[in-house]
């Protein structure tokens, strides 16, 4: 065992609830009332119940919920379900190490309620994993498109170990042989995006943090050299020059990133097509402008290795998720883009056909001096035929959901009742909305998990 190993160990098993600012708290609260909303959505959806039925025919112990469902299963099960729901539209948060949420929460649920935790563990498991998950990215150089590895598996199975360990109260070292353990689990490549997969990845990742904790605890041994070693869980997924294991573990506890880090989506896709659509929407909405009235779209500023590059002409509605091609188009046609912008009968669509051949995505050299691998901008023009040019750019680390503006109240109740409501009747949509807003005050987990049963 490394410095850097014993710092992050201390750091679960340690930390005070009192000593997590209540910003981070904040922001756990809102971040989670999200991910239900989607869950529910996620529910609806054909491999939501493609995963459910799966998990039911397990035969796992019904100790835990599944949300949006009837079925009850085991703590392990429960997670593996919960996070694929979660993930299932890409409708969930972003932000510090992929999507955070989705491989937190989960867990916490799955662990707290087999436990008979509060809310307010929940919340505070949910910072401490967060944390560990984000410093681990910070001290690293990692660029997912680089190495073909998810990186909301590869460091969101850290942290999701590091929810289920603080939750079941494990020791120090019991913690370390936890995170050992899960440096064996992570999983993830980038060609699934666009697939039923990528889901699965969040899914596999919060199955992996409740494993790895619960057979910890039970004093199963792995490594305690996980970040320092030459052939531990960094080495292998970071790869060589590419992570500083000091970096990775000297701010935690002492810089709280959770708080300023979520960003909560507004649209269901790759959160790489966000702010390109929030340059084109108003484009169109503010000049009352049609499909007929456009000749061309350009979205500027494109790294060649991008999410939403992956697939130009997606086969169907679905990989439309991880193409910026795509949205454009749909939105050109739609002057929006929902849940529903991603079906098979919205790609079949001739107008989309239509606006796909005026869709134009410029890439730009690696070698030019404006060249990010995040691009801060992607400036979108819209040529009219009347030969007008219309040009937006919006700054995707400011736009609207991002920390610097954050969605009003109404705006996340607003996201939850729309998802809520695939899953649950209207009634039980509101009960839902007051159990999860209020979550840090829950004593148990019960009644918050019983609103998104249903009934």
């Amino acid at each position: 065992m490394g410095v850097s190993e014993e710092r992050l160990a201390k750091f679960v098993t340690e930390t005070s609830e009192d000593a997590i600012p209540p910003e981070s708290y904040r922001a756990a609260l809102q971040a989670s009332f999200d991910c239900v909303g989607v869950a529910l959505a996620g529910a609806a959806q054909p491999h939501g119940r493609m995963i459910v039925d799966f998990v039911d025919e397990q035969g796992g112990k019904p100790a835990c919920t599944i949300i949006g469902n009837k079925l009850r299963t085991s703590s392990y099960l429960a997670a593996l379900a919960n996070g694929t729901l979660g993930h299932a539209l890409d409708y969930d948060d972003m932000g510090g190490f992929g999507h955070p949420s989705v491989v937190l929460l989960p867990a916490a649920l799955a662990v707290g309620e087999l436990l008979g935790k509060s809310g307010r563990d929940v919340l505070s498991a949910y910072v401490i994993g967060f944390e560990v998950a984000i410093q681990l990215r910070r001290g690293s150089d990692n660029a997912q498109g680089l190495t073909g590895f998810h990186s909301t598996a590869i460091f969101g199975t850290m942290g999701a170990t590091a929810v289920a360990a603080r939750l079941m109260g494990l020791t120090k070292q019991q913690t370390l042989m936890a995170f050992g353990l899960a440096g064996s689990m992570p999983s993830g490549i980038l060609q699934n995006f666009g697939t039923h997969t990528k889901p699965l990845h969040a899914g596999m990742t919060c199955r992996s943090g409740v494993m790895a904790a619960a057979l910890a605890g039970r004093g199963w041994l792995a490594t305690d050299s996980f970040l320092e070693s030459k052939v531990g869980w960094a080495h292998a997924y970071l790869g060589e020059g590419k992570y500083d294991p000091d970096a990775m573990t000297a701010d935690l506890g002492k810089v709280w990133l959770s708080k300023n880090s979520i960003v909560i989506k507004k649209y269901p896709c790759c959160g790489s097509n966000h702010s390109a659509l929030d340059a084109l929407i108003p484009i169109l909405t503010e000049n009352k402008i049609g499909l007929d009235d456009v000749a061309r779209v350009d979205v500027d500023n494109v790294p060649a290795i991008s999410h939403v590059l992956l697939h130009p002409n997606p086969a169907y509605g679905f990989q439309g998720k991880f193409s910026l091609h795509y949205n454009i188009a749909t939105a050109l046609v739609d002057r929006k883009i929902n849940i529903a912008s991603f079906s098979d009968d919205a790609y079949n669509r001739p107008e989309y056909r239509a606006a796909r051949e005026k869709t134009q995505v410029n890439v730009i050299s690696n070698w030019h001096p404006d060249y990010e691998h995040h691009p801060t901008y992607n400036p979108v023009s819209v040529t009219l035929k009347d030969g007008r040019k219309l040009t937006k750019r919006v700054n995707r680390h400011t736009m609207h959901g991002a920390p610097a503006d954050p969605l009003s109240e109404q705006e996340l109740k607003d996201k939850f009742r729309y998802c809520a409501r695939m899953r649950l009747p209207d009634a039980q949509v509101e009960e839902a909305v007051n159990a999860w807003w209020s979550l840090d005050r829950a004593s148990k987990l019960t009644e918050a998990l019983a609103s998104v049963t249903p009934r």
